[in-house]
């Protein structure tokens, strides 16, 4: 009787032990599935704020732009960002209601965008811009709404987790409230149916004509450095577009990432890192990047006479940085300055012409007025001695291919970088229309026009898009 209970209690202890792992196994299991879950609502949501993000300012950009070619593209780019809106937005847990009102909308703003495209050539009439009001309003509503829901989510709100018994009346859906057709208005008297980088040429320009050896690379690292470098290490060799020698340095109380160029022995890269407890500059150069304040395409710059001293300081190194570099006038075409570090990008300005395409850009500690961060790959591609930059049109002539909604602020030369390969010389205008500031660059030669950018407020300052 002993045995048969000691044999009981064995089996039943087994079966105890295999039912934990299982429910351990079934909740690992469950919360991974969870996890996925959730990745795919929350990039799905991301993706629907960048297509609305997108859209609105698309739709702003038409109020300015004069030029049916320049029209045709932002029109197209909208019905681009309608259809992967409705995309983004079926993968979401939203209630029925929301998504056939969205869809809606979004299929009347597709096609009223294939109609201008076809019966109007692209071209926006003035009886056109009444609607494009109403519509860029509509947007207007749908991007304020998804960013408050946006920010709920950045403070650790869970899609998945607030779907309550069903979709339907799920607490997710109930953020949509406001996305009815009294929001989304779509005026039916015209339809009723259903910059960003430019491209660097392929051939490298801007760099001498001579190879250098890994000696005379560390020479020009410790030329950089001068007193303050503490240790030079060779890191290696990379090759992509530019083959270069890449090394780490100790200096100025930071650890340093330098690209020297094989060909002309050229500054590409350099990355500066603080390791003590100062930790007013801890971005890497890839930050830099994401938080600089302008596009590749460049934009003229604002007026400095209001920046503080230490802005001002900032721009004098990076042009005196430049100018022992051996490259020669450099001025500001934009600047920022965000928690104690500065941004700053320079760019050739020959009799009196911005170069926009040699643009460097530069990061700046403003604490002790340093270099910690240096990109200057457009200069390497483009910088050349340009001849005959001779416009065809006066000032006054392309002036008057600018929309008249466009309060015209400044205007000046500029060489600017057109969207696949090659340059052109362009009228630079500076304006404001309803609240925004827009640049609008018309060609020289041609008179039309060849990019329109708008500048919206981050937190970081700044954005060209």
């Amino acid at each position: 009787m002993k045995k048969v209970f000691i044999i009981t209690v064995s089996i039943l202890s087994c079966l105890v032990i295999v039912l934990g792992i299982t429910l351990f196994s079934t909740n690992s299991t469950l919360n991974a599935s969870n996890a996925n879950l959730e990745n795919l609502y929350q990039r799905s949501f991301y993706e629907l704020v960048n297509n609305v993000n997108n859209m609105e300012v698309e739709i702003s950009k038409l109020m300015v732009s004069n030029d049916s070619t320049s029209q045709q593209k932002i029109l197209s780019n909208i019905k681009q960002q309608t259809s992967e809106a409705e995309n983004s937005l079926s993968l979401l847990p939203v209630d029925s209601q929301v998504m056939s009102q969205t869809t809606i909308f979004m299929n009347k703003l597709n096609g009223y965008c294939t109609s201008l495209i076809t019966y109007n050539d692209g071209k926006i009439e003035e009886e056109d811009y009444s609607t494009l009001i109403q519509v860029h309003n509509s947007i207007n509503s749908i991007k304020n709404e998804l960013n408050i829901i946006m920010e709920k989510i950045m403070h650790g709100y869970k899609i998945s987790e607030n779907l309550g018994d069903g979709v339907e009346n799920s607490d997710f859906s109930s953020n949509f409230t406001s996305f009815t057709t009294d929001t989304m208005q779509f005026p039916s008297l015209i339809y009723d149916g259903p910059f960003s980088d430019s491209t660097r040429n392929k051939v490298v320009k801007g760099l001498k004509d001579v190879e250098v050896s890994q000696e005379e690379a560390e020479n020009i690292v410790k030329k950089i450095f001068g007193e303050n470098l503490i240790e030079l290490k060779f890191l290696g060799e990379a090759t992509s577009v530019f083959e270069t020698y890449d090394f780490g340095v100790i200096a100025n109380n930071r650890n340093y990432y330098i690209q020297i160029t094989k060909k002309g022995g050229f500054l590409l890269t350099m990355s500066g890192n603080v390791f003590n407890n100062n930790s007013q500059d801890n971005t890497t150069q890839k930050e830099s990047e994401d938080n600089s304040t302008t596009t590749e395409e460049g934009v003229s710059v604002e007026s400095i006479d209001d920046k503080n001293s230490e802005l001002l300081k900032a721009i004098d190194k990076a042009i005196q940085f430049c100018e022992e570099r051996d490259i020669q006038d450099m001025e500001c075409v934009w600047s920022a300055s965000s928690e104690k570090i500065a941004y700053i990008n320079l760019a050739p300005v020959i009799d009196d012409i911005i170069m926009y395409p040699d643009l460097i850009k530069i990061k700046v500690d403003l604490g002790d007025n340093t270099i910690v961060g240096w990109e200057a790959s457009a200069y390497a591609y483009n910088h050349v001695e340009r001849e005959d930059l001779i416009p065809q049109l006066s000032e006054k002539e392309a002036r008057e291919k600018i929309s008249s909604n466009l309060e015209i602020q400044t205007q000046r030369l500029c060489v600017i970088p057109l969207d696949y390969v090659g340059e052109t010389l362009a009228y630079e205008f500076a304006g404001e229309y309803s609240g925004y500031k827009y640049y609008l660059y018309i060609d020289a030669y041609t008179g039309n026009q060849v990019r329109v950018l708008r500048v919206i407020q981050t937190n970081e300052g700044e954005l060209v898009i």
